[in-house]
């Protein structure tokens, strides 16, 4: 994730490893699944394709809008969101996921506040066949039987020069909540289908190129929270929510390597499009729409070809770091569109807006090694962000044209000491700095006022986030103990976050200042040959620490979606069996504390506070393996997200549970 290769528990950053030999073992499917896995990784429980990633207590909000994404996910070297939610891709086939803790402006840019997370796909072996399949059931306790199939092969074209890799699934989730408004049960089914393709060709004994591609496809035929007033998996919607999800990503990868160094140069294509429906009943009168229901339909697409170049100096020098060139161009189309859903099929409101964003930057990383164990490194991005913002809103009374354009340009810096007191105990200090780029307002019913009191500011401004951090890194017991902590305090500057008006339109906002301190901790152990220990934690105190008095915000409040305490512990048990089997036995505990939905701390947006549990039980015989996976054991109902349609936020008390208990059963083979 640091872009030139290193070890994690040798590397001075805040940074976790998940890797696929684990991801595998426990039947990790999504990122979402990571939360037991890695310290303060918080993700919002929306729905697939719908949910928001967060790190270490740095949240802006609950609510993805406008405003660039707190954290930046990677597919290997190329960025895959922008303004989106995490587009969910199913982790198959991966080698690793890398999660870096922020602010990383100086090497990865705006949208990278809270930190980066990349996942780092299996590469083409240019000299061996290979094939993986792996097929599953899964019982979910009062709801239905959902399915799930995944294949892999390897197949060198040219051995020791091309090969090509590929990887194709399809997955099936029952829903578990209920609409008797409606008469419908099991409403929110969930399907995902993908496949990801890498050619992979050895230029030389030094150089390679890699063409990739990825596409993927989430249908959600409904959303998955329910109603306080009528239970946790209960609601009275007049309108289904269907959520539509489409991903797909080309890339190109050049990199070569020897004496001189490392250079790495790609260019992608992403195009991300997403359209969601809810139900607007409940907003109908405002917009003039009346007898019968009414549904607000927004679609989004993010199109970005988007390249970069990257040289790294050998490592082995006393002064070595690495340097390199970015660029982006893209637009972004939003259409949203409320509607009655009667016979007249009346509009009530319907804007259209593109944003063009252009970006470029230039970035560099030194590292000097003073002494064999003492190193410094200091680092810097200067970056130029220019964007612009056509909307025209039409209702029946009439239309709203805006249009506007703006840049900016800056500096990001780093800087970092590490003192390496002996093998295995590494010490470091950091400091670095992220930013976001601003952006326009554009939304809300005609006659809605901007950059007065009470009312969204028409332009939106930059933010900024510095993060102060002191760690520690041991190694012990030959290497059977890994572990680190960190220190962190971290100021916040003009908090962007993504909000919505009381007629239910986005908005986004600077509400202020904020800050967060906390420690955060990971240590894995092998306390013999059968059994290995994991724990994770986040203490933090994420807040508000100077509000905007335009918006409606405590001035001790909390950040919102963040828990001021998280934990995870899991235990690993295996053993040899006879007639060359392995029984493998694995638990997990992951604990969320409190937090709220919104800045304003009500406790009608209250959530949190609940234990989530995970075994595995698995029977490994040389290539063949079958797992059973138990999922919330205790069919526990706590509320996970107090959100779910944006007309409801201060009508109706959203309460979304975790999945029921479920359990599942898979078999894997390779060939």
């Amino acid at each position: 994730a640091q872009r030139y290769p290193n070890l994690p528990g040798r590397t001075p950053y805040a940074i976790s490893v998940v890797s696929g030999s684990t991801i595998a073992r426990e039947t990790l499917t999504s990122l979402a699944d990571l939360t037991g896995q890695v310290a303060g990784m918080t993700v919002t429980n929306l729905g697939p394709g719908r949910d928001k990633i967060l790190l270490r207590g740095l949240s802006d909000g609950a609510f993805t809008g406008q405003a660039q994404s707190m954290v930046a996910l990677y597919l290997d070297d190329v960025p895959i969101t922008y303004s989106a939610p995490d587009p969910d891709l199913r982790l198959a086939d991966i080698e690793r996921v890398e999660v870096m803790r922020g602010p990383q402006g100086t090497l990865y840019g705006g949208g990278s506040l809270g930190g980066v997370l990349r996942i780092a796909t299996r590469k083409p072996d240019l000299d061996r066949y290979q094939a993986n399949v792996q097929a599953g059931l899964a019982y979910i306790w009062n709801g239905g039987v959902g399915d799930e199939l995944e294949a892999t092969a390897n197949l060198p074209l040219i051995p020791g020069r091309v090969a090509l890799r590929a990887v194709a699934y399809l997955d099936s989730q029952t829903g578990y909540i209920a609409n008797p408004t409606l008469g419908l049960k099991h409403v929110n089914g969930s399907k995902r289908e993908g496949v990801r393709a890498t050619l992979r060709a050895a230029l030389s004994p030094h150089w390679t190129a890699t063409l990739g591609l990825t596409t993927q496809s989430i249908n959600n035929s409904d959303t998955q929270y329910g109603l306080r007033r009528l239970g946790p998996r209960l609601r009275d919607n007049a309108v289904r929510e269907p959520h539509d999800n489409d991903f797909d990503d080309v890339s190109l990868t050049l990199a070569g390597s020897g004496g001189w160094g490392r250079l790495t140069g790609s260019v992608s294509r992403l195009s991300h499009h997403f359209d969601s429906r809810y139900d607007a009943t409940s907003v109908a009168t405002l917009y003039g729409l009346r007898g019968g229901p009414a549904a607000f339909d927004e679609e989004k697409a993010i199109d970005l070809t988007v390249g970069e170049v990257t040289y790294a100096t050998p490592s082995e020098h006393r002064i070595h770091g690495l340097v390199g060139a970015f660029g982006s161009t893209g637009a972004i189309h939003l259409h949203s569109l409320l509607h009655g859903l009667t016979a007249s099929g009346l509009t009530g409101y319907d804007e259209q807006r593109r944003d063009k964003i252009n970006e470029t930057a230039l970035y560099g990383e030194v590292t000097f090694d003073a002494t064999k164990r003492l190193s410094a490194t200091a680092g810097l991005r200067w970056f130029d962000f220019r964007f612009d913002t056509d909307s025209r809103i039409l209702q029946t009374t009439g239309q709203r044209v805006f249009s506007g354009s703006d840049n900016a340009t800056g500096l990001s810096p780093k800087i970092l000491l590490s003192y390496a007191a002996r093998p295995g105990l590494l010490f470091y200090a950091q400091t670095a700095e992220g930013y976001r780029p601003g952006g326009f307002n554009t939304a809300g019913r005609i006659g809605q006022a901007f950059d007065v009191a009470g009312a969204p500011a028409r332009r939106y401004q930059a933010d900024e986030l510095w993060n102060y951090e002191l760690g520690v890194k041991l190694r012990g017991w030959d290497d059977r103990l890994q572990a680190r902590v960190a220190l962190f305090y971290a100021t916040w500057e003009a908090v962007q976050s993504d909000q919505y008006l009381a007629d239910g339109t986005a908005f986004t906002a600077n509400i202020g200042n904020g800050a967060n301190r906390g420690v955060e901790a990971e240590a894995a152990l092998r306390l013999n040959d059968q059994i290995d220990l994991r724990a994770a934690a986040l203490l933090n105190d994420p807040q508000i620490t100077r509000q905007n008095l335009d918006f409606s915000s405590r001035h001790d409040a909390s950040l919102p979606g963040v828990a001021r305490t998280s934990a995870s512990i899991a235990a690993d048990y295996h053993r040899p069996l006879p007639h060359e089997l392995t029984l493998r036995l694995q638990g997990q505990a992951t604990y969320v504390g409190a937090s709220y939905v919104t800045f304003d701390a009500d406790k009608m947006h209250e959530m949190g506070e609940y234990l989530g549990l995970r075994g595995v039980a698995s029977l490994e015989a040389g290539d063949w393996t079958l797992a059973a996976t138990v999922d919330n054991p205790l069919g526990a109902h706590a509320n996970s997200f107090s959100f779910g349609n944006p007309f409801l936020i201060t009508r109706d008390q959203i309460i979304t549970p975790p999945r029921p208990r479920t359990i599942a059963l898979r078999m894997s083979a390779r060939f």
